[in-house]
């Protein structure tokens, strides 16, 4: 399985250190470079994340990507920076030792996909039910919202017709019964946040697992998706 390491259009590792110490962060780059974690088969993509939310928290990653990487400030490059923020989050949510990443996952084309799947989703939630509509909060988008300091985000939060939160949590792939568990974690966030009475969750993934099922079962305001695509041709005149 290639590596993202390998990729020449990838966040420059070694340009990246002599930059955050160049901006007084030597002590946070040499953290990063040394570090073992690992998430699934991630290694360098995750330090790679971990420089990018480094260089976001500091309000640096524009500079960064004038100076550095130019890569970054084109499309592609956009999609690879959603993507080491995201894996980045899954290894602070401890995805690591609990979630099985599949292969299909680790292919950089797979995730500009579930990027552009959870953005057509909050433009179009009607297709999830009636009434629901994204989250209007100052300063915080309803995609990616965010719930701690800590960097971890939420899909989607959306409202249904009365009003109340709903949190909408997207696998590409399969959703394991581990996934509500992160999705409790955000409904409680959300209530904390916004004072909020109720909050509903949904899931949404390709296959819902046996396992989620039974671990949603008892749950009140769970809802489970499992969504597919279709493709229609038509030749140009």
């Amino acid at each position: 399985m290639p590596a993202l390491p390998d990729n020449p259009e990838a966040l420059p590792l070694r340009s990246a250190w002599s930059f955050l110490e160049a901006h007084g962060l030597a002590e946070e780059a040499t953290a990063i470079r040394t570090s073992t974690d690992q998430l699934g088969s991630y290694t360098s993509t995750l330090k790679r994340g971990k420089v990018t939310d480094l260089l976001a928290n500091k309000n640096l990653i524009d500079e960064f990507v004038s100076d550095k990487w130019p890569n970054g400030a084109t499309d592609p490059g956009r999609r690879l920076i959603q993507r080491y923020l995201s894996i980045y989050q899954r290894f602070l949510s401890g995805s690591p030792e609990e979630e099985e990443i599949e292969e299909e996952d680790l292919d950089e084309t797979r995730f500009a996909y579930e990027t552009d799947l959870r953005d057509y989703l909050a433009s179009n939630l009607r297709l999830i039910e009636d009434g629901l509509e994204p989250w209007a909060a100052p300063d915080h988008p309803a995609v990616e919202f965010p719930v701690d300091d800590r960097g971890r985000r939420i899909d989607i939060l959306a409202k249904d017709r009365d009003g109340t939160p709903v949190v909408i949590e997207l696998k590409v792939s399969k959703g394991h019964e581990r996934t509500i568990g992160q999705a409790l974690y955000y409904q409680g966030r959300i209530a904390q946040i916004f004072s909020a009475e109720r909050v509903r969750i949904i899931i949404v993934a390709r296959t819902i697992s046996p396992e989620l099922r039974t671990a949603t079962a008892g749950l009140l305001d769970v809802d489970l998706f499992e969504y597919r695509l279709s493709m229609t041709l038509t030749r140009a005149e």
